[in-house]
């Protein structure tokens, strides 16, 4: 059993425990401590916008600092432009503006071309792999005429420049011979040259060909070999244009 000491210690515990309770629950009901941190929250969202603000200021100067850094460059050039020598220069830069366009259209209308692109070839023409190409058959001449037919046909004796091309090309040429765009060099006869100029980076040659027998400075494609040959460029053969629009 308990004496009278230990009653009375007990008691006292109990009186603690509940004054501790009650002056937790009067300092936070009277002290407003969530309120406080409510405060706080909108301190930080009004210096956050205030940040905020700030850049956007910045960010508005320079802008108008851009613009006006524009507008005196634009002046700059118009005060330019209003001298006779330049206003004449700009002049003669419209003008073969105006012509190139001009040649361009009347280009497109010839070979009836939709934004550079070959859904249909002209007449007379034959689509193969995104390219249009002539193949003569009715007619036939020596090399340097068969250029200057395909370029009055607005296209080009034929450039073939790799295998794929060559493949796609040999069920229409079957066992015909026609002229390509390919020649010797006249100042090196040991190098060929394509008709634009560019260096041979894909040749099929026949076996033993070119063997230059009887000045034979042109090539030509045979259907039943399947390979090139040269042979003079006077003899008159079939010829294949190909077009020199983009498709």
């Amino acid at each position: 059993m308990k004496n009278d000491y230990e009653r009375s210690m007990d008691d006292s515990n109990t009186d603690m425990d509940f004054s501790s309770s009650s002056f937790n629950e009067t300092f936070f009901s009277h002290t407003g401590y969530p309120k406080k941190r409510s405060g706080w929250l909108a301190l930080a969202l009004v210096v956050t916008l205030c940040i905020i603000f700030v850049i956007l200021g910045i960010l508005t100067g320079i802008l108008f600092g851009h613009y006006s850094t524009l507008n005196d460059e634009v002046s700059i050039l118009k005060n330019n432009v209003s001298d006779p020598v330049m206003k004449n220069d700009v002049s003669e830069i419209w003008k073969s503006v105006n012509n190139i366009m001009g040649d361009l259209k009347k280009l497109k209308d010839k070979v009836d071309i939709t934004e550079g692109t070959c859904t249909k070839c002209p007449d007379g023409w034959k689509l193969i792999r995104n390219n249009c190409y002539y193949f003569s058959t009715s007619s036939s001449a020596s090399w340097e005429r068969s250029k200057q037919l395909c370029t009055e046909r607005n296209g080009i004796l034929i450039v073939i420049k790799d295998y794929n091309e060559m493949f796609s090309l040999w069920p229409t040429i079957k066992q015909g011979r026609y002229w390509i765009g390919l020649k010797r060099n006249p100042e090196d006869l040991d190098t060929w040259e394509w008709t634009d100029g560019s260096p041979v980076t894909y040749s099929a040659w026949d076996v033993g060909e070119p063997n230059d027998s009887d000045t034979e400075h042109c090539a030509e494609v045979m259907g039943g070999s399947q390979a090139w040959n040269d042979r003079p460029c006077h003899h008159k053969l079939n010829y294949i244009c190909k077009g020199v629009w983009i498709c």
